[in-house]
């Protein structure tokens, strides 16, 4: 898959609360707009807490207007991730993170709106934090139609599952491939299977 994508760019920051932002400013879109619309609050704002939190809930609803569906609702989860920024972690996030442990990071990350477990992963692999490895739905659903893993009874449970088939993986690397696949190729709905070139080895194509 390395071969066939070749390089691409990765567009989330690298910043763990920059991040939760990026998760939050924008819903249902692709990245390149979730981008502009990220840029948008930044240049309103900036990206930092006490700034989003001095712009309002109607200012920063009007910077993300672009970001899909519910503008007056990602707004409030902007401002939400900018007060849990200030209470738990006294508005520097990495600090924060830099002095807890593992444990105590995931429990902090989960405190933010739109980040559950896997969430936490992602912030935490893309921040500089973990090189264990983390999911989203894209690279779930083709590590299950390769055959890496079966599906199990629940989201949670199918999420472990593919974690622990990606151990000896480069964590991220694994993560910015499989999702570029699911997206671009092994699409939920109406796959492009014979361009595929995991074809030969797809559980889901046999």
């Amino acid at each position: 898959m390395r071969v066939w994508y070749g390089p691409f760019e990765v567009l989330e920051p690298r910043d763990p609360f920059a991040l939760i932002v990026w998760e939050n400013c924008a819903y249902l879109v692709d990245d390149a707009r979730r981008a502009r619309t990220y840029r948008a609050l930044e240049e309103l704002a900036g990206i930092n807490p006490a700034a989003l939190l001095a712009a309002g809930p109607a200012k920063i609803e009007a910077a993300i207007a672009g970001g899909g569906m519910r503008p007056g609702h990602r707004a409030a989860k902007v401002i939400r991730c900018a007060e849990v920024a200030v209470e738990f972690a006294d508005g520097d996030l990495r600090a924060t993170l830099d002095a807890i442990s593992d444990t105590q990071r995931r429990t902090l990350l989960r405190r933010f709106p739109g980040i559950a477990d896997p969430g936490a992963a992602k912030v935490l692999l893309f921040s500089g934090y973990s090189s264990e490895p983390a999911l989203e739905s894209n690279g779930l659903r083709v590590l299950e139609r390769l055959g890496a893993i079966e599906g199990r009874p629940t989201y949670a449970a199918t999420y472990r599952a593919g974690v622990a088939a990606l151990r000896s993986c480069d964590a991220f690397e694994a993560f910015t491939l499989l999702r570029e696949h699911g997206r671009s190729l092994c699409k939920a709905s109406r796959p492009r299977c014979p361009e595929c070139p995991l074809r030969a080895a797809c559980a889901f194509v046999r």
